[in-house]
């Protein structure tokens, strides 16, 4: 990769300068890095704003045009070609660095392996959301019953994580019962759903804790739960549990994925139509992936999740998902702990 590189990615920047702007949607800042310094290229409303004490904070005039700053940074450095984040910049970005005269190197996931070995810090941060997610669980399922809507035990998990442990959500939760469950990504800010009894009931979120994310789906049963549901449930957890095991012993991520569907298949269940597990850090989705288009080798430090599920149209849907981390010598550790049993209430 070049040596000289202009940063666009909101968490790439937090990652490589500690410096994060209001909202990661939005483009408030570049990070430049020019040999061995770290120039965060901003506008005044952050100006004091926290950054690593390895970067410095330019603060652009008011009239002033970020390209031109970049350019006259370039300038001074004698820098000709930098490199940039090709999965990132707009089109208008693009156009707006082309008139510099600089030349542009394209770079598609920059910092990916980068970031997905983490430091003692990282996971320290990474195994506390884990943690405070096992105890969201542990608060709030004794409260589930028939009756309640979606989007009430959204908020409770929203309000445990908040009022009662101080963090923040990765994510929107994921609440979704009975037919609404067999959505792998249900959107619960849009679904009407309510309990019954009977109801087979999923719960996916995450806490984010010093903006590291956990990521955990279990699924609880409310009142007589049918028979076929706890059939499908206890092999489903088997899968599942064997595919970490799996785990400990292979090293290519896609292999782990073909692992899950063919266990999945000897019970005769359908194959899940997502991956088998997503990367997770500063972002809830990130490098590695275990899937079977992954081209990746599990590495120690990593952290990925296995989420294997059932989903029947119309009827019902499952999944059993934890956040794991890859030892030094490969074997797995299961970070999020909170019992993978089918919670009855």
């Amino acid at each position: 990769m070049e040596k000289n590189f202009l940063v666009s990615q909101f968490y790439n920047i937090l990652y490589l300068a500690g410096f994060e702007t209001l909202s990661p949607h939005e483009r408030e800042a570049y990070l430049l890095l020019v040999g061995d310094r770290k120039i965060i290229i901003t506008d005044a409303r952050y100006n004091g704003e926290k950054h690593s004490e390895d970067s410095e904070l330019y603060i652009f005039k008011q009239g002033e045009k970020i390209g031109e700053v970049i350019q006259r940074i370039c300038k001074d450095n004698k820098i000709t070609i930098l490199g940039c984040e090709a999965d990132d910049l707009k089109w208008s970005e693009i156009q707006m660095i082309q008139k510099l005269g600089i030349e542009f190197i394209p770079v598609a996931h920059a910092f990916s392996l980068e970031r997905s070995i983490k430091t003692d810090e990282e996971l320290f941060a990474i195994k506390q959301a884990c943690h405070i997610g096992d105890l969201v669980l542990k608060d709030i399922t004794p409260y589930i019953h028939p009756g309640q809507t979606e989007k009430e035990i959204a908020w409770l998990i929203e309000k445990s994580i908040r009022e009662g442990y101080n963090a923040e959500l990765s994510f929107d939760p994921i609440v979704a019962v009975d037919t609404h469950a067999a959505v792998p990504h249900y959107n619960t800010k849009k679904g009407n759903g309510t309990i019954e009894d009977g109801s087979l009931l999923l719960l996916d979120f995450g806490v984010k804790f010093h903006n590291y994310c956990s990521d955990i789906t279990r699924m609880v049963g409310v009142g007589e739960v049918a028979t076929e549901i706890k059939k499908t449930y206890s092999q489903l957890l088997d899968v599942q549990k064997r595919t970490i095991s799996y785990g400990d012993t292979e090293n290519e991520l896609i292999k782990m994925d073909e692992y899950c569907r063919k266990e999945l298949q000897k019970y005769g269940l359908p194959i899940f139509n997502h991956s088998t597990g997503h990367g997770i850090g500063l972002e809830v989705h990130e490098s590695p992936r275990v899937s079977f288009i992954s081209q990746e080798t599990k590495k120690p430090g990593q952290v990925f999740t296995i989420e294997p599920g059932v989903y029947i149209d119309g009827k019902w849907g499952m999944r059993i998902e934890d956040t794991i981390t890859v030892l030094d010598h490969g074997e797995l550790e299961v970070l999020t702990r909170f019992p993978k049993e089918l919670i009855l209430v």
